[in-house]
C-alpha cells in the first residue's frame, strides 16, 4: 500500500482502495478477523463484518461491526438472508 501513503486502520488506506475500485464507502464492506481492522473500516464509512473464529467477545473500545459471523460460510448465509428479506 505504498501508493496509498498510509496503512490500515488509517482512513486514508480505505479511501485509497475505494478510489481504486471506484466504489462509494456505502457500497463496500470489509470482512476481517481483527477488531482493529473492523474499527478502521467503520470509521472510514464502510460496512463491516467480523469473523469471530475464537468465540470470544468483541472489544468494547472498538466500533462494533455491522455483522458478526463465526465463519465466511456463516457470513454468506447472513448476507443471503438479508437479501431475501429485503426483496419481500
Amino acid at each position: 500500500m505504498e501508493e496509498a501513503g498510509t496503512w490500515k486502520p488509517a482512513a486514508g488506506a480505505y479511501a485509497f482502495a475505494l478510489d481504486r475500485c471506484a466504489l462509494d464507502p456505502m457500497d463496500a464492506m470489509l470482512v476481517a478477523v481483527h477488531p482493529w481492522d473492523v474499527d478502521g473500516a467503520a470509521r472510514a464509512g464502510l460496512g463491516t463484518a467480523w469473523i469471530n473464529r475464537s468465540g470470544g467477545p468483541y472489544p468494547e473500545h472498538f466500533t462494533k461491526p455491522d455483522l458478526t459471523a463465526t465463519s465466511l460460510v456463516d457470513l454468506a448465509d447472513q448476507l443471503r438472508a438479508m437479501v431475501v428479506t429485503a426483496s419481500r
